[in-house]
């Protein structure tokens, strides 16, 4: 069982457009370039641990799952904390300009 950056890639691109948004737009939620989004959805590029959390975050899904495809897709069941912390990771990524 290994790492598969293209299949990473099919699964980003899935969860985008299911989700109903461009690369642009996720370019803009995750802060990096449309180019960027491109070439991880291609499984030509990576992301750093960081974003990959923010991403799991955003789609509501395992990181498991985006790196290896095992698992649920979906994370169902949030506690309070996770919810809360959830909310402050997008906040604090939106609003991290105008500090």
């Amino acid at each position: 069982m290994y790492f598969d950056q293209a299949q990473f890639g099919k699964r980003l691109k899935e969860l985008r457009l299911l989700r109903g948004i461009t690369q642009e737009k996720m370019a803009e939620v995750f802060r990096c370039t449309t180019d960027h989004v491109g070439r991880m959805e291609r499984g030509r590029e990576g992301c750093s641990i960081d974003l990959l959390v923010e991403i799991a975050v955003y789609f509501n899904v395992s990181t498991d799952y985006l790196l290896m495809g095992n698992g649920s897709d979906r994370v169902d069941e949030w506690s309070e904390k996770q919810l809360i912390c959830r909310k402050f990771i997008l906040y604090e990524r939106n609003c991290s300009d105008i500090i």
